[in-house]
């Protein structure tokens, strides 16, 4: 095989700030008519109160403040466990006063990888913001006890480190998911 000199290297990363979220969501931010609708305002539409969850949480950085330039993005199945192209992808921001973020869903059911393992319902986060030269991605499972035969899960051996992918039920309809960028509580982050 001949050796091609003239491949050039990567580019480097970039940053996704300050202004991902005129770009991204600017009816968010109220800036109007540049799209009718942001995308992803709704994971999924003409959900029923009686099947919509909440999600709230905060990004905190490595001194355990609220990161408030920051883009969100979560992508989940429907509860029968299927993903669709049309629909579980949401995006959002932080509110810019308190650092406190916050969306309506339904609970995903169990799934399959690729290869036929289960995964347990979970929701995945995508994360960009100003300082972050690579996306974050997470996910945040719902119990604790549906994940005993999740694949991706039970890779990461220490109970300490698993427990921060687990969001705290508030009630029926309610759950908390901080995410820790650095520090003790550090969130586990994956590659992709």
């Amino acid at each position: 095989m001949k050796n091609n000199n003239n491949i050039f290297p990567e580019t480097p990363s970039q940053t996704a700030g300050p202004f991902v979220h005129i770009g991204l969501t600017p009816n968010l931010i109220g800036i109007k008519k540049v799209f009718e609708t942001d995308l992803g305002l709704k994971s999924f539409v003409d959900i029923s109160d009686e099947d919509m969850i909440n999600i709230t949480g905060t990004i905190f950085d490595g001194s355990n403040c609220p990161v408030f330039d920051v883009m969100i993005e979560t992508w989940q199945c429907d509860p029968a466990g299927i993903f669709s192209h049309d629909k579980g992808f949401c995006r959002f921001m932080p509110n810019l006063k308190s650092g406190k973020f916050s969306f309506n869903t339904v609970k995903p059911g169990f799934t399959k990888n690729f290869d036929g393992n289960i995964q347990s319902p979970h929701i995945s986060f995508f994360i960009v913001a100003r300082g972050i030269n690579q996306p974050l991605i997470t996910r945040m499972y719902f119990n604790e006890k549906e994940t005993k035969n999740d694949y991706l899960l039970n890779k990461i051996k220490k109970q300490k480190i698993k427990k921060t992918l687990i969001a705290k039920k508030i009630d029926e309809k309610k759950y908390l998911f901080n995410i820790f960028l650095q520090g003790a509580n550090e969130t586990v982050f994956f590659d992709f």
